[in-house]
């Protein structure tokens, strides 16, 4: 199957959710103002890049249904602007967007406005689905939810519903091209790691590991990380957000990497920890040794029919069964004081992919399945996170190449 044809059969799908007439707008994201004339790096919109495989800006994608006729699409793009290309490259052409998305109805981006206008008014068309991103109570609405607004003011008796959630509710079952692209992704991330791995030092910065890791991701055409790396020595790894990556690094400490490349926008979200003398005590491999059976237990949990947050109480019944039979803790409830955050969440082209929570877990989803164990007192802090893609009678760890146990990654580290 062609990636055209992959755009087409999921547009399909969202189609087939609908019994009655209805107009579909999928605009894409807009670039964010850092200061002055400067620019953040353009994040392109996952629903749309999802369903038509564009990652440029304004570019809107429009599905439409009339009564008594069949379902219509067309793609809006920008027009090729010869002064704009001089200051900052070129757009896509329309061959180039038909090709890529499979739509053969492309039009250049400024009318899009007359026709929804034209469908209310000569169509009667009623039911409009609009995608956007909530801002939060205390948030300020970005252009797309700021349109959206606009629109129900000048439309006041039209029905006007998000189609954010129905998106969402397809992206959570990844098809074939989608697993194949997280590989990939979660391949690169090993690299990364592994040749980061074989420089680490006593004395090295986390930063300097934290760029080896960008080096490697750069070479293969990918500038852009899945998310922002935490590189964290010690007791800093007891912070779970910890970024500043900015400390040195000691001999009997432990390094906690967690990391993820992105290829073709869908991300990896790997956890690792080493020895920063490339060796594990006694003490750290017993840790080790703990938080990779109950990461073992949470993959077996991890089954189709369940929702996501009874596998989560699961493993935690699970992980306090653990600890009290390992002597780490006296009292069930102590295991708060250790471990104080989920198993894992949904992953895809986003780090933590959206979702509906009150769906259950089937086959086809993939999850990062991350336990760990942190103590403030000994100043250590373990995590350990693979992706997993859930299977109807037994799952795939996408991220089973990576060198997980202290035995491999103390052998990756002797091997300079």
């Amino acid at each position: 199957m062609s990636n055209a044809e992959n755009f087409l059969n999921r547009r399909s799908r969202l189609i087939e959710t609908f019994d009655d007439d209805y107009c579909i707008v999928v605009k894409a994201s807009s670039s964010k103002p850092t200061s002055a004339d400067g620019m953040y790096y353009y994040t392109a919109s996952r629903n749309l890049y999802y369903l038509t495989g564009i990652k440029q800006e304004n570019t809107i994608l429009v599905m439409w249904k009339l009564k008594g006729r069949a379902p219509m699409e067309c793609l809006y793009i920008s027009s090729y602007d010869e002064e704009y290309a001089k200051w900052y490259g070129t757009v896509l052409t329309k061959e180039q967007a038909q090709k890529k998305s499979g739509i053969n109805d492309i039009r250049f981006a400024g009318s899009e406005d007359s026709f929804f206008d034209k469908l209310v008014s000569r169509e009667r068309l009623e039911n409009f689905y609009f995608d956007w991103h909530n801002c939060g109570l205390k948030g300020v609405p970005g252009k797309r939810l700021t349109y959206v607004n606009n629109f129900k003011k000048l439309y006041p008796g039209l029905n006007v519903e998000s189609i954010s959630k129905k998106i969402f509710t397809l992206r959570m079952v990844k098809d074939l091209a989608e697993i194949d692209t997280i590989r990939q992704a979660t391949e690169l991330t090993r690299k990364g790691f592994e040749a980061a791995a074989k420089k680490l030092k006593a004395g090295m910065n986390e930063r300097e590991f934290e760029a080896e890791l960008l080096y490697e991701w750069a070479k293969e055409g990918e500038k852009i990380p899945a998310f922002s790396a935490i590189v964290a020595g010690g007791s800093r790894a007891t912070c779970l957000h910890y970024d500043s990556n900015d400390t040195e690094l000691s001999d009997g400490e432990l390094l906690l990497v967690d990391h993820g490349a992105m290829k073709n926008l869908y991300c990896a979200d790997i956890t690792r920890t080493i020895p920063v003398s490339g060796k594990y005590t006694a003490r750290q491999r017993e840790l080790m040794e703990m938080v990779l059976e109950i990461q073992t237990k949470a993959i077996e949990l991890l089954r189709p029919g369940k929702l996501h947050r009874v596998w989560n109480d699961q493993v935690l019944e699970a992980y306090k069964e653990i600890m009290l039979r390992r002597g780490e803790i006296n009292e069930p409830e102590e295991i708060s004081n250790y471990y104080y955050h989920g198993i894992g969440h949904h992953l895809g082209l986003d780090t933590h992919d959206e979702n509906d929570s009150n769906l259950p877990i089937t086959a086809g989803m993939v999850f990062t399945v991350e336990p760990g164990f942190y103590s403030a007192e000994e100043g250590i802090g373990i995590r350990i996170e693979d992706d997993v893609l859930v299977g109807e009678t037994e799952n795939t760890v996408l991220s089973a190449a990576f060198p997980r146990t202290p035995d491999e990654i103390e052998k990756l580290m002797a091997d300079k």
